[in-house]
């Protein structure tokens, strides 16, 4: 087998590693009984998790990008994509199977679908720098996952979906982190480093608008206390400490 498709197949390998974990989450919230204040921890967990990658593993590599204008419009056109496709979900949600489901589970079921798809162009891509730099990001990712598979599932749940249509979307999470994966080592093999620097943006403009707009609002409609908001601050936390001891 040529290198190229070593490198490759182990970047399939690697991606697939965060919907794993992302499942792992998923059983846990049909393992837990479902209440508003284990929703409002989880969701917590998720914008802290989340914010921690974008803020110590996106932003600092986007910025080192030369000339800076391009990635910065990069995650503008990233972000403004996320409201456009919340937009479009906006609209056409009851014509989901025929069943009215709530927005704002089928958002996060989208923010997800777009981190995982994030995930894996950051992998492939990663792995045409060093197989280190692959590995460090997908291992921190697969920390991220478990609580953002738990908010998915434990949302589609308390909208009354039923069990085999909640798993076929979460196993549905492997299109997008494979094509991602796909798309970062094919299409930035041996490119220079602005183009691979200019989709981390687009990804990082997409994450930005979904926690801000989106996983957070959500997490305040549950009962918020103290825990929560350390919940929050300590994923956060954590997240930091795992990825600086990947380095």
């Amino acid at each position: 087998m040529k290198p190229e498709m070593q490198v490759f197949f182990f970047a399939i390998t690697l991606s697939a590693l965060p919907v794993v974990s992302n499942f792992m989450g998923a059983m846990l919230a049909e393992a837990l009984p479902l209440s508003k204040r284990t929703l409002g921890l989880a969701l917590h967990a998720v914008a802290g998790v989340l914010l921690a990658i974008v803020a110590t593993e996106l932003i600092p590599n986007v910025m080192i990008a030369k000339p800076a204008w391009a990635t910065i419009l990069a995650l503008f056109l990233g972000g403004a994509f996320f409201v456009w496709v919340n937009q479009l979900l906006n609209v056409s949600r009851n014509r989901l199977h025929g069943v009215d489901h709530n927005t704002v589970s089928w958002v996060i079921f989208l923010s997800m679908a777009i981190d995982l798809f994030g995930d894996g162009l950051m992998i492939g891509t990663s792995l045409t720098i060093s197989p280190h730099l692959g590995v460090m990001l997908a291992s921190a990712r697969v920390v991220a996952h478990i609580p953002e598979g738990f908010v998915t599932n434990a949302e589609f749940k308390s909208q009354k979906m039923p069990r085999t249509e909640r798993f076929l979307l979460l196993i549905a999470f492997i299109i997008p982190v494979w094509l991602g994966a796909t798309l970062g080592y094919w299409g930035l093999r041996g490119q220079a480093d602005l183009p691979k620097l200019i989709v981390l943006a687009f990804t990082t403009g997409t994450l930005l608008v979904a926690i801000v707009e989106e996983i957070i609002p959500e997490a305040h409609q549950t009962q918020d206390t103290n825990w929560s908001m350390l919940t929050f601050i300590g994923s956060f936390a954590l997240s930091m400490l795992f990825s600086s001891y990947l380095e």
